[in-house]
Parts: structure tokens; C-alpha cells; sequence
């Protein structure tokens, strides 16, 4: 293997990688398990040349150097392989020698595989790699309000309305003569945002609406969640389920042409319809899906070639 690696125009160093490898010269024995048993393939064993230099104190003496070369762990820093923090590495080590470390710049991942032109498509608007789900945390009110609320003094509601509420006077009237009133529905204070199915594969836009259904059905949570833009399956338009559902329509149109032809086989309305009517990005376009999301049930949907 060569001693020194090729460096180009777009090589990385280890400060464009959201996890650096701390290794422990003294104490590794260079037994291979870690670069065995990395996932990634992140580690790979390196010849490295040390160059020290020794000066003495006065102008008699001339600058000495002497040059050292042995063999360690090196961490690679192409994209496709790059550290992912696992700690595999750590667990399997006898002497402790290696062990991830996250980087303690935020400013880290600014590269873009540019082999392919593909950008990193991970954190949203503020490009963070972890988990934000896990970030959550639960306290009490009394902790957010001033003076604090308790129990005690204060009542409090764990489900809201969803739904155009009357005036009193207005409500009175339209009941008293049998006109139509806007149906208010009573649901959980938490609504999953519309995502559409296309954005999120079919498998986990699915997978949201099951679990949608099971807090309904079996905890009785009445939480509601957002189509998105993009249509939704037909086999959920035409079960008892659409009852959990906002349909949304957008500036796209997407997926409508399913939504009109399974009225009359609904067996359920849906909770609501959410009209979007102005979007910041393409506005009048609509999402506009990378083609590579685009499989045969999403372009039956969207009605697109």
C-alpha cells in the first residue's frame, strides 16, 4: 500500500466528517479486529512516515532530524465510507485503543458526494445528522408558564376541537331551522403534518397511518395526520380508516383524480379537507419529486408518465 495517500482537489480531511477516530498508538497491537469488523469499512491499516526534528540550543550545532516509519490505523475519509459512530470498533478492541469521537465543530458534513451530483438529503433546513426525535423532552407546564399553573387552580384539556366553530347566535339559528353546520370534530392535541406519499416511501408513509390507526383504535388517542400534496392509496381512501385522515389538496393537484373516484365507495368520511393555497418553493407546481422516488404506484397516483 503506499505510504501517502493521493490527495486531489476533493479529497476530504477528518474536519469534514461528522465522527473521527481516536486511536491509541501505545497501547494498539495492531490485531485487525477493528478494521474487520466496521460496518462501513471506515478503518484501514496505514504506513505512516514521522519526521522529527532536533535543535540545539546556540549556533554551534546544526539542526538533526531523523525520520520513523511504522505501521497504524488509518481513517478513510471517502464519502461512501466514511465513520458512522457505531463504536464497533471500541467494543472489540482488547486494549481500548479505538474508539469513535464526534466532532466537536457544528459546521461538519459540508461536502456533497459530488461523484454523482447528489447532496446530502439528511436534518432538513438545518442539516443535523442525529435523530431529532430523540431530542424530545417532556415537562411539565407549570415549568414554561409565569406565574406556574397547577392542577389544583387550573383545568386543563387534553383534546382540541378541528373544525370551523359557529358564533352562539349563528350555531342557534342554522340548528333551529335545519340548515347545514360545519361538522367540529373533538381530537388529540397532536396532528402529524402533511408528508406526502412520495416525499416518504410507501412503506413508512403507510406505516405513519397504521400507527395513526392503532393509537385510535386501541388507546383511544384521537390523533389525526395530514395527507400531503401527494394523493394517498386507494386502498386506504376506500377504508374504515380515511376517518383518521386530513385529505389535502394543493397547488399540484396530485392524487385527486383517486380521491374523486372513491367517493362513492368511501365507507368513512375523512376528518377534514385542507386546502393549501400558497407554497413559498414552486409555487403553482407543487412538490416536485426526484425522479428516482418516482416508482410505478406513486406515478398511478400522481397521474405523471
Amino acid at each position: 500500500m503506499p505510504s501517502e495517500p493521493v490527495i486531489t482537489p476533493s479529497t476530504l480531511s477528518l474536519k469534514d466528517l461528522p465522527w473521527v477516530l481516536d486511536w491509541d498508538k501505545s497501547t494498539c497491537t495492531l490485531c485487525g479486529r477493528c478494521t474487520a469488523v466496521c460496518p462501513v469499512s471506515a478503518i484501514e491499516l496505514g504506513v505512516f512516515r514521522k519526521r522529527e526534528l532536533s535543535v540545539s540550543v546556540g549556533l554551534k550545532n546544526k539542526p538533526g532530524q531523523s525520520v520513523t516509519v511504522y505501521q497504524g490505523i488509518r481513517q478513510r475519509t471517502d464519502p461512501a465510507y466514511r465513520c458512522i459512530g457505531c463504536g464497533m470498533c471500541n467494543m472489540v478492541c482488547p486494549n481500548n485503543a479505538i474508539q469513535p469521537t464526534s466532532h466537536p465543530e457544528a459546521t461538519t458534513l459540508k461536502f456533497h458526494n459530488n461523484r454523482g451530483g447528489q447532496p446530502r438529503t439528511r436534518g432538513g433546513r438545518r442539516n443535523a445528522t442525529g435523530s431529532l426525535l430523540d431530542q424530545i423532552k417532556f415537562i411539565r407546564i407549570s415549568m414554561l408558564t409565569d406565574p406556574a399553573l397547577d392542577a389544583g387552580r387550573h383545568e386543563f384539556e387534553l383534546r382540541t376541537l378541528l373544525g370551523r366553530i359557529l358564533p352562539p347566535e349563528e350555531g342557534m339559528a342554522a340548528f333551529a331551522q335545519g340548515r347545514w353546520t360545519p361538522p367540529v370534530r373533538e381530537i388529540y392535541p397532536l396532528m402529524i403534518g402533511g408528508m406526502s406519499f412520495g416525499a416518504l416511501s410507501p412503506n413508512m408513509w403507510e406505516g405513519l397511518q397504521m400507527g395513526v390507526a392503532y393509537l385510535n383504535e386501541e388507546l383511544n388517542m384521537p390523533v389525526r395526520m395530514c395527507t400531503g400534496e401527494g394523493g394517498c392509496p386507494p386502498r386506504l381512501l376506500r377504508s374504515r380508516f380515511i376517518k383518521y385522515v386530513i385529505l389535502q389538496i394543493a397547488s399540484g393537484y396530485f392524487g385527486w383524480d383517486e380521491i374523486i373516484h372513491a367517493i362513492p365507495q368511501m365507507k368513512e368520511d375523512p376528518c377534514a379537507v385542507e386546502i393549501k393555497y400558497g407554497q413559498g418553493a414552486k409555487p403553482g407546481d407543487g412538490g416536485l419529486l426526484m425522479w428516482h422516488k418516482v416508482n410505478k404506484l406513486i406515478a398511478a397516483i400522481r397521474g405523471v408518465p
